[in-house]
């Protein structure tokens, strides 16, 4: 039979050679350690990166031109590649619910044109036709069907408490 020392002195030197054997075997797998160079095979910059001075062009960068395009719209070497014609169409009326929209679009390939109408709480309608093309972007007209109606709250002398039981409001 083996004493408990010598089990302990056992277990202690196979956990020892265990890890020491681990650690040959699996270099590199502790992730909390830096790479290695930069970590890319890319040269590392030859001059560190300053950013500019406020209210100065920095020197790396030209100062914009007159003729430069309007951010977000295209430049005057812009190829225009027509898309897929198409046309939709689709409606939900659910009185049980309150869910009242639709929206419909066509394009011929180059300009969208569509409307959608969207039932509000209050009980308008919002309509809202559009049309988007590639050169002048995504323009709407929004308008509004019907009035405005408010649940109203409980009478005079009823019980308060702003909106709970009883008072009113929307159905779902």
């Amino acid at each position: 039979m083996m004493s408990f020392k010598s089990f302990v002195l056992l277990s202690l030197s196979l956990a020892a050679i265990a890890a020491y054997a681990y650690a040959q075997i699996a270099p590199g797998s502790n992730a909390y350690l830096p790479p290695t160079k930069n970590g890319y095979d890319y040269p590392e910059p030859n001059k560190p990166f300053q950013p500019a001075q406020p209210g100065r062009n920095g020197g790396s960068r030209p100062a914009p031109s007159p003729t430069r395009p309007i951010p977000g719209q295209p430049g005057d070497d812009h190829v225009h590649m027509p898309g897929m014609p198409f046309d939709f169409e689709y409606a939900v009326q659910d009185p049980d619910t309150a869910n009242d929209y639709a929206h419909k679009a066509s394009s011929d390939g180059d300009v969208v044109t569509g409307e959608y109408r969207v039932q509000l709480p209050d009980g308008r309608t919002q309509v809202v036709r559009y049309t988007a093309d590639w050169k002048t972007g995504y323009h709407a007209d929004v308008s509004y069907e019907g009035e405005a109606q408010f649940p109203q709250g409980p009478a005079a002398g009823g019980r308060g408490g702003g909106g709970g039981g009883g008072a009113g409001g929307y159905k779902y």
